[in-house]
């Protein structure tokens, strides 16, 4: 009995200490023996050693990617490196999805989980793309699994990806625009198909991916009268909400992201110090980030209450006690994005 007693103490330890390592240990792990093998794969596992690296204060499990160019494989390197004034070391993706694929565009991150479109144009300035061959792909894992195809002819106007919680259900959503209709198409890795909804008409008045957070897809309206749309992934119904400062200014102004979970939006005006709030039960200005007059995006708040900010075409970490900025000498082309390590297989789900 103690014997009993003792190999299962012996098993809740492994397990504890596991489900807190990098992905890439844990694969190798796998080969140990039968037992992890099974541990390591059972979605019991996945789904605890998900939730140690998105609680952890530190960032160890949290990495960013990005691309130089639209023809080159990503680069990614440690989210802690960068708020901790360590050296940077820079890794090229060597994923045979992502070599075959080049050039892609991302389409949305959660959850480990990225959702990629191969360009049909290789031209870096070509916005508007057929949504043929879309992929499921978790860089961690190396693991991807292809979409299937949206039927009939048009454009990819607006798109973004994201997770329903009640349901345990990923989605993807594409508008698809041509010369003689607008639909939107969402994908469900419940039915493992596409089905047609309703857009909303102001819609094709945003450009590019939505931002996920709180189980909803966020874009910004340009023009004169400024607000953001947004899409319930689980109702599959469209709403709108007001942005939380004067309206008129140009479009160009605001930027609408995600920072800890929760919608963010960043603006200047007129020289003035950038403003960033966040949405949770209601906006809220959590910083003012002064001697920066010009367009960013948070992307992190480190628990010392510091934030990484994407700012042109760099990234900064901006201190809010001393109210200074240091640069990371991080620098990139194309849109930055920060994930968290993940063992959830494409091919689950």
């Amino acid at each position: 009995m103690e014997i009993g007693k003792y190999c299962l103490h012996q098993e809740v330890i492994e397990e504890e200490i596991l489900s807190r390592l990098p992905v890439k240990s844990l694969l190798r792990f796998r080969c140990v023996s039968k037992t992890w093998l099974s541990l390591i794969g059972s979605k019991r596992f996945i789904k605890a050693h998900h939730q140690n690296s998105i609680k952890n204060p530190c960032f160890p499990h949290q990495r960013l990617i990005t691309l130089k160019n639209t023809r080159d494989r990503p680069e990614e390197c440690s989210l802690q490196s960068l708020l901790s004034e360590r050296p940077i070391s820079r890794d090229s993706t060597d994923d045979l999805l992502m070599t075959t694929l080049l050039p892609f565009r991302i389409w949305g991150c959660y959850n480990g989980l990225f959702c990629v479109l191969e360009k049909s144009s290789k031209l870096p300035f070509v916005v508007e793309e057929k949504p043929r061959k879309i992929y499921l792909w978790n860089p961690s894992t190396r693991s991807s699994k292809k979409l299937p195809e949206i039927s009939g002819p048009g454009f990819a106007k607006n798109y973004g990806f994201g997770w329903v919680e009640s349901s345990d259900e990923y989605k993807v959503f594409v508008s698809v625009v041509d010369r003689n209709s607008k639909v939107g198409e969402v994908y469900s890795s419940k039915t493992k198909s596409w089905k047609t909804i309703e857009l909303r008409a102001d819609l094709v008045e945003c450009c590019g991916d939505g931002v996920f957070a709180g189980g909803k897809l966020y874009w910004k309206r340009n023009g004169y009268e400024e607000y953001i749309i947004f899409l319930d992934l689980k109702s599959e119904e469209f709403g709108r909400i007001e942005i939380p400062f004067q309206q008129g200014w140009r479009s160009r102004s605001c930027l609408v992201g995600v920072v800890g979970g929760c919608l963010c939006v960043t603006y200047y005006n007129h020289g003035r110090p950038v403003q960033l709030w966040v949405m949770k039960e209601s906006w809220k200005k959590v910083a003012t980030l002064a001697h920066l007059v010009q367009l960013l995006l948070p992307l992190v708040v480190a628990q010392n209450r510091e934030i990484l900010v994407n700012c042109g075409s760099t990234l900064l970490v901006y201190d809010r006690g001393d109210n200074a900025f240091r640069s990371t000498k991080f620098c990139f082309r194309y849109r930055t994005r920060v994930y968290v390590e993940s063992l959830i297989s494409p091919e689950d789900v």
